[in-house]
């Protein structure tokens, strides 16, 4: 029994570590990621019209990269934080929640978002909202059709609801279904689609810090359909403690 127990403390020492170490070097690496953007934008204003074409292109492709650093930088900032940050137990209308959700991208990607038996519960608000924000994202982001169709919908269980986000985008293929969920994977070239392949990442770390799961099946050029077990109760000061 005592063997179990200090494999079981060195277990959460090793996860404290990780987050400590995660943290720390997301902050030691901005300062100088900074410094380069504003190296590079100097060189590009002291230069000015005497900058030659390919110059030009370098520093801007200098810059970009530099800019896809700082965004890698903050999701690993974001990963490090889930059990710390955003820890707040409130009412949420998730009806409303999505609502809100959805209002952000319908301009941008003119998607429509279906819902259906959202309920009302108390639970992290910050966290389910981050969650549902991401797969509501990706279903209209990764979606070539002229008007994405997202369904947002629950079915209730004894102890917990299951969210289900679908989509009518282009899937992805059954190889690589569970890679999406490692952190900077993308089904695309990164030069290719701007997206940095954290997303999931963050969505499965929050689901299983509030005790649930999440799954994802798939089939390319008809969508992708994600199920997110959601625990109907939260215990506070247990998780608080990890």
């Amino acid at each position: 029994m005592k063997k179990e127990l200090t494999c079981e403390q060195q277990l959460e020492d090793l996860k404290q570590e990780y987050e400590e170490f995660a943290y720390i070097v997301s902050h030691d690496l901005k300062a100088p990621l900074r410094a380069i953007s504003n190296l590079s934008g100097w060189i590009k204003e002291d230069l000015g019209d005497q900058m030659d074409e390919d110059v030009q292109n370098n520093i801007l492709l200098l810059q970009n990269r530099a800019e896809r650093l700082e965004r890698m930088i903050n999701g690993l900032l974001t990963f490090s934080r889930i059990p710390r940050m955003d820890l707040e137990v409130r009412e949420v209308n998730v009806e409303s929640l999505v609502a809100e959700i959805s209002a952000t991208f319908r301009e941008t990607y003119q998607a429509e978002v279906h819902t259906s038996a959202l309920p009302t519960f108390t639970t992290y608000s910050k966290k389910l909202e981050t969650v549902l924000h991401h797969l509501v994202q990706n279903a209209v982001k990764f979606n070539v059709r002229e008007t994405p169709q997202v369904w947002v919908e629950a079915s209730e269980q004894e102890d917990a609801f299951v969210f289900t986000v679908c989509d009518n985008g282009m899937g992805i293929p059954a190889d690589i279904q569970e890679k999406v969920f490692k952190m900077f994977y993308t089904v695309q070239p990164k030069d290719k689609e701007e997206n940095l392949g954290v997303g999931l990442t963050i969505c499965r770390k929050i689901v299983q810090f509030v005790g649930g799961d999440i799954t994802l099946t798939s089939t390319p050029e008809i969508g992708t359909e994600v199920q997110v077990y959601w625990p109907k109760h939260v215990n506070t000061p247990a998780t608080q403690n990890l």
